[in-house]
């Protein structure tokens, strides 16, 4: 049975790099069927670039709303049995799709997929993978594809790159759509939302995406990237109570994280305010003592709040 599969890109005031993106998805050695481009709200020539693709790419434009909110409007627009996301200054392998889909073929009960990204940038781009902890990494590698919990480990760490998701549309009307008040981390709590709800994952162990580095990528935002991941997190303690424990500690740690880059950087204020919601275990609880006490001392030599603002 054919699978059709529909592809949503976001994208804001990109207008010189959305073409290498389209391209990409164009160019896949199994095409998607249809490509839905959700502009939302640029000033630049953004609507010119999508238009040079005639009916190939269908073009929607709202006003300006976040990125939840223009993923959100192209779901709606979907047709296809599957949604795959592609950000618009993100580009596709060019067997991405024939990738997933094989795989689904073998494992027909998946209804979420996903896989590796790499990094690019003007300088160069490294093949690595990002997934930083070893038991998330031996736990989607041990198994052929199927993923046993990915609950478990999707709170250890966001390990899926947002341009490698492949889900089948028919699940968001269990999970419900992205949260729109959310600014950022508004994709690993939909993945959070999929995982709770008991939808089956697939791991696709090869390089699916190109992510590009640059100075307007939200990646490049560790601190503020970090601090929405632990606003995340916070929303599932009432939902999760058996995993409280382990939820606290990952929070914990990214206040700790979080606060050590800041006292790095000389923002003592911030960094007291997020070491001071920490609580690690033992050892570390000496070297975050110092670090609070630190910070505490010279939080008056730090950035204001208003110049230093991030969530929390």
């Amino acid at each position: 049975m054919l699978q059709t599969v529909s592809v949503v890109i976001p994208t804001y005031n990109r207008a010189e790099l959305l073409p290498e993106a389209i391209d990409s998805a164009l160019q896949q050695t199994r095409p998607a069927e249809e490509i839905i481009v959700v502009d939302d709200g640029s000033t630049d020539n953004t609507k010119k670039a999508v238009g040079s693709y005639g009916a190939r790419v269908r073009y929607i434009q709202q006003r300006n709303a976040g990125v939840a909110s223009a993923r959100n409007s192209g779901i709606r627009l979907a047709s296809g049995d599957f949604v795959a996301f592609l950000d618009s200054d993100d580009l596709w392998v060019k067997n991405r799709l024939e990738c997933q889909l094989n795989t689904l073929a073998l494992h027909p009960e998946l209804d979420f997929l996903f896989g590796l990204e790499a990094k690019f940038s003007a300088e160069g781009q490294s093949e690595l993978h990002a997934i930083r902890t070893p038991d998330v990494w031996e736990s989607l590698t041990a198994a052929d594809c199927v993923v046993s919990d990915p609950l478990g480990l999707l709170l250890q760490e966001n390990f899926i790159p947002t341009s490698s998701v492949l889900f089948r549309k028919r699940c968001l009307l269990t999970t419900g759509l992205m949260d729109e008040t959310l600014v950022q981390s508004e994709d690993y709590d939909l993945w959070l939302r999929f995982a709770l709800r008991g939808f089956r994952f697939g791991f696709v162990n090869t390089v699916l995406c190109r992510r590009r580095l640059h100075e307007g990528n939200l990646v490049n935002q560790w601190v503020t990237m970090a601090s929405a991941v632990a606003e995340v997190l916070s929303r599932y303690r009432e939902q999760l109570p058996e995993q409280c424990d382990r939820i606290n500690r990952r929070i914990s740690g990214l206040h700790y994280d979080i606060g050590s880059r800041l006292l790095y950087e000389r923002n003592f204020t911030r960094a007291f305010q997020y070491l001071r919601r920490a609580n690690p275990s033992h050892p570390a609880r000496v070297i975050w003592y110092g670090k609070l006490t630190v910070a505490r001392l010279l939080s008056h030599w730090g950035p204001s709040e208003n110049q230093s603002q991030i969530q929390s």
